[in-house]
């Protein structure tokens, strides 16, 4: 099993490396940035990817990787992040969620259980799932009307999914950061959200259902 392992702490990548690496049955490799991500992943194509969420782009690596490897598992090691981080990565469909007082023995199991096909889900994410489904929604995205994104909106959207700030966005975009601020709270009004998270999450579901629609601004 080839697990490829993303993150920007470098002891904390030697030492997931390394402890990996002492199973007989796992290969791992590393990656950080884009160009050492893709370098690793063509040596050495993943059946696993362990990202930890302090990783600034983790959002954006992870489904650069889904879109090469479709049928690679994702296992995040929550070095970082609240309940939002949390929710964020279960709408993308992770096979495991570790937390960090987790062993080196119940990582390895969590692995070969997310190879095997499993979702290995801690008992907080589990209630937190729970809760947040059980309860009325309070994400509703309608695609028409003044629901509809702007191309602009609908770029820095995309964006705010792959975990980018307002600093880079406005970089990538050439704009404004406080531009980009307007856009994101325009944002959260037009869908009835209220974080950068759960616009993030509606964005990759609806995604996944290719049900954006966008108007030109005035």
């Amino acid at each position: 099993m080839i697990v490829l392992v993303i993150t920007r702490q470098h002891f904390l990548q030697q030492m997931l490396i390394q402890a990996l690496s002492a199973d007989s049955g796992v290969v791992a490799a590393s990656g950080s940035c884009h160009p050492a991500v893709d370098a690793a992943a063509q040596s050495h194509p993943p059946h696993l990817v362990v990202v930890d969420t302090a990783h600034p782009e983790r959002f954006r690596q992870v489904s650069g990787l889904r879109a090469r490897f479709p049928a690679v598992k994702v296992v995040v090691l929550a070095v970082s992040g609240g309940d939002e981080e949390v929710l964020a990565w279960a709408e993308i469909g992770v096979s495991g969620y570790v937390e960090p007082d987790t062993s080196t023995e119940q990582l390895i199991l969590t692995l070969r259980r997310a190879a095997a096909g499993e979702v290995v889900c801690p008992p907080r994410l589990t209630a937190l799932l729970l809760k947040r489904f059980s309860a009325p929604s309070t994400v509703r995205v309608e695609m028409g009307g003044t629901s509809e994104l702007t191309r602009r909106e609908f770029d820095v959207v995309k964006l705010v999914a792959q975990g980018l700030a307002n600093k880079l966005i406005a970089r990538q975009l050439q704009i404004a950061e406080a531009t980009v601020k307007n856009h994101v709270h325009s944002i959260l009004e037009k869908w009835n959200v209220r974080t950068r998270g759960e616009a993030a999450a509606c964005y990759r579901r609806s995604e996944s259902k290719d049900a954006y629609r966008f108007r030109e601004a005035a």
